[in-house]
């Protein structure tokens, strides 16, 4: 199996042709993936085999690309469920790279929490405080693995049934029967897979490497360091030239040291005063360290600095490129074992089996929300242990402690004041692309001219043209879903990246004038390149035909049940004359 892309990418006034082939192959039951790259239609040189990936990453960063596909079923659910503020948060923390940051912030909290020195009144209370978290967080563990267990045991139920039922499929379903079959056996080994990549992601950022992620920080960091070094060296010397002086001065004021010396007392002034000048410090050059650092602690920095290696990110975006392409592959296969044939004697019994299955998706996803449950409050668990283990541990910290919690204080500092500015600019940017979207999706004018973020909750008011609030729960069903089509096109643009747009099931449940304005408005100018994923039944022959002088090109794909495959057709599903051509 194997996907190719071509795409031109604009660079430094330039513009060269890509193209990404990536193949998976079977070798005696191990997927190998092979990928190559061409640029201009030669092999690529300019970068390292070994980091293709990555390069294709940097293109297409990760933490963006989510933005850019569009799905018509996600985008009810968003305006149903009215959570928009959740999609703004999530997308907006990785569009920043803020998750990044909160992980730092909580780790420099526990740094200060562990390096925090107090009286014995103070550590007592903090003492009593951490052991009430703790008793709440157990009772919370208790009653998530309680129902951990229950759902456990209704999964196990579910999957006796499904069993039989695959049983029965088994033995009347001929050739389907055994494909399914191969399918579940290359889903097992894929989540076997998975578990092992979940386990290398949690390894590879377990270390120093989150540093890689703040390089320029980093090295900012190593620059002054060293130059507090040479400020260090210098007042060393200083003090010791002051001790000198100090002796010397000493030495020349008393009486027995002029004994038997023919000088005049203003020779003797005039001396001293030299001598003085010769140990005096240009005021220019005096300068204090920053962080006041002990050696040690100097060299501690320094040497996880320079443990830093560079393909730490690489392989860690090789690792989750690997990990998400399994994650599709999962997903694929999923969807595999839904599609059945359409067949008298076999379809109730898939009927049943893909309504089992899907109890069994929402079992499963149930299941893996109360086991994160679990496991953050486990994490939570293990903080407040730690946090009483060095409450009792010693009631005083040395004084290297109490350096590196002021720097670790000063950071969080900063971190805060570039995490605020930051925000204050995107969100800005934010609302006015918001304001555009709504503007132009929703068919009313006028019935929305203004726009606010919170800064905090990421929650979005809408205002009306006399300035009043517009609850979003008296816009209409199509106008919420033109109100969530809106917030995702915001987030896109406001992540600055000209990316495709790929739109999938893009008229789902939408009325009439809110398909126009689809129409008409957003897929002619969504992107640069937009892709759409339709049936002929949401875009029709009256729209294709209206649609038809911004198409670049058309495909319609036809599943042939009797050969187990697809083939794809040049043109849409219908023809010049609007005859269709194409029964699906």
């Amino acid at each position: 199996t194997s996907i190719v892309i071509d795409f031109k990418y604009f660079h430094n006034g330039d513009v060269d042709d890509y193209t990404v082939d990536r193949t998976w192959r079977n070798e005696d039951g191990r997927i190998v993936e092979e990928l190559k790259i061409k640029k201009d239609g030669k092999r690529l040189d300019s970068v390292e085999e070994s980091q293709w990936q990555s390069f294709i990453e940097e293109l297409i960063p990760r933490g963006i690309a989510k933005l850019f596909f569009f799905d018509g079923e996600k985008i009810v659910k968003m305006a149903e469920e009215e959570n928009e503020d959740i999609e703004i948060k999530s997308s907006f923390d990785s569009l920043l790279g803020l998750d990044i940051v909160e992980q730092l912030h909580s780790d420099l909290r526990v740094h200060i929490m562990r390096n925090m020195k107090d009286d014995a009144k103070s550590i007592q209370m903090q003492h009593d405080k951490h052991l009430e978290e703790r008793d709440a967080i157990l009772d919370d563990i208790s009653r998530y693995e309680a129902k951990l267990g229950s759902k456990n045991s209704e999964i196990r139920t579910l999957g006796s049934d499904i069993d039989g039922l695959e049983a029965q499929v088994s033995k009347i379903g001929g050739g389907f029967a055994s494909k399914r079959e191969e399918l579940k056996a290359k889903r097992a080994f894929l989540e076997m897979k998975m578990v092992s990549l979940e386990a290398e992601l949690k390894a590879s950022i377990a270390g120093p490497m989150p540093l890689s992620l703040i390089s320029k920080q980093v090295k900012s960091l190593k620059s002054q360091i060293l130059k507090d070094e040479q400020i260090l060296k210098r007042d060393i010397e200083a003090s010791i030239l002051n001790k000198k002086q100090s002796e010397l001065s000493a030495l020349l004021n008393s009486k027995t040291f002029w004994n038997g010396i023919g000088a005049d007392s203003q020779g003797k002034e005039k001396l001293i005063k030299n001598i003085s000048a010769l140990f005096s410090v240009d005021e220019k050059i005096k300068e204090s360290s920053m962080f006041n650092l002990s050696p040690l602690e100097s060299a501690n920095i320094l040497s996880v600095i320079d443990s830093l290696k560079s393909n730490h990110i690489d392989t860690l975006h090789k690792t989750s490129q690997e990990y998400s392409s399994v994650s599709d592959d999962l997903q694929k296969i999923d969807v595999a074992l839904v599609n059945a044939p359409n067949d008298d004697e076999l379809g109730p019994l898939i009927s049943k089996l893909n309504s089992l299955h899907e109890e069994q998706g929402i079992l499963k996803n149930e299941i893996e929300h109360l086991e994160r449950q679990i496991t953050t409050k486990n994490s939570y668990l293990k903080m407040i242990n730690v946090k009483l283990r060095n409450i009792l541990a010693d009631k005083y910290k040395d004084k290297n402690a109490g350096t590196q919690a002021e720097l670790a204080t000063k950071v969080q500092k900063v971190l805060d004041e570039y995490v605020e500015k930051l925000k204050v600019k995107k969100l800005e940017l934010l609302e006015t692309y918001l304001l555009e979207e709504i503007q132009r999706l929703m068919h009313k004018e006028n019935l929305i001219t203004k726009v606010m973020v919170d800064k905090k909750t990421f929650e979005i008011k809408l205002y009306d043209k006399d300035g009043n609030e517009s609850p979003k729960d008296l816009l209409s069903k199509g106008e919420k879903q033109m109100y969530a089509t809106a917030v995702l096109l915001a987030l896109a643009k406001t992540s600055g990246k000209p990316l495709p747009f790929m739109i999938d099931t893009p008229l789902a449940r939408l009325d009439v004038g809110h398909r126009d304005n689809l129409i008409e408005k957003f897929f002619p100018y969504a992107s640069h390149q937009v892709v759409i994923f339709s049936t002929d039944s949401e875009i029709d022959e009256k729209y294709y035909s209206r649609m038809r002088p911004h198409l670049s090109r058309s495909y319609a794909m036809e599943y042939l049940p009797g050969k187990g495959k697809t083939r794809q057709h040049s043109g849409y599903f219908w023809n010049d004359k609007g005859e269709k051509i194409i029964a699906v």
